[in-house]
């Protein structure tokens, strides 16, 4: 594994002082607490920590799913907070890949149309960019079958085709081997850990220690903060 890159230019992902405080009153709940993160290019850091600690708000505060009460979110050094709802949406659609647990394929199409389906959103044909990705994670020839038709572990490939696709700067993975078995799950790792060696920056939710190994360093969160 390499260590992250030297360089000048900013950090792929950084996160500034993040809070995310949901509902009020004896229901409020505060999911972050001035969470601060830096994920340069080349470096993928794993996020442990018990359920409830916040690790999945963390990925949908850095992957721009979810707003934060306050702090700053950064990607290649652009404050998100700074930019309008199309430009912010255009850098969540083409510079983030997420790739979750369930897949979140959808299931009315193919392989290949659901792995090409952020390129078609910028009207960008996105044939042979499919063909590319699916060829990265093994999946060659697969790219007419539907969801139903493929097993687990090919469906979480498939995700994560759909995540590398185009030229994404910062990969989530959310639980990405949970429900693979340790052979597919570590195919699923190797996946990912070469487009990170690449020069992409990733964010690995695990419980699995021996997944978290193949991470450049590992933070473990409590209640909402990451502890040192």
């Amino acid at each position: 594994m390499r260590t992250a890159m030297n360089s000048t230019h900013p950090a792929a992902l950084e996160l500034q002082d993040v809070s995310c405080v949901f509902g009020e009153g004896p229901r409020r709940v505060v999911a972050l607490n001035q969470v601060s993160l830096v994920v340069e290019p080349g470096e993928l850091v794993a996020v442990m920590g018990p359920s409830g600690s916040g690790k999945s708000t963390l990925l949908n505060v850095a992957g721009l799913l979810q707003q934060p009460t306050s702090g700053r979110v950064l990607i290649d050094g652009a404050d998100v907070a700074q930019l309008n709802r199309a430009r912010a949406a255009r850098v969540r659609r083409t510079r983030v890949g997420l790739v979750f647990q369930n897949y979140n394929l959808i299931p009315t199409l193919t392989v290949g149309e659901n792995v090409g389906l952020p390129l078609e959103l910028d009207g960008v044909d996105p044939r042979e960019a499919v063909l590319t990705a699916l060829a990265e994670v093994g999946l060659d020839g697969l790219a007419d079958r539907f969801p139903e038709e493929i097993s687990g572990g090919q469906a979480q490939r498939v995700a994560i085709a759909r995540a590398l696709i185009g030229p994404r700067t910062v990969l989530l993975a959310d639980e990405p081997t949970g429900a693979l078995d340790t052979s597919t799950g570590e195919g699923v790792l190797r996946v990912l850990r070469s487009r990170i060696d690449a020069g992409a920056a990733g964010i690995l939710v695990t419980h699995e220690p021996r997944f978290a190994a193949w991470a450049d360093r590992t933070v473990m969160m409590r209640d909402g903060v990451i502890q040192s």
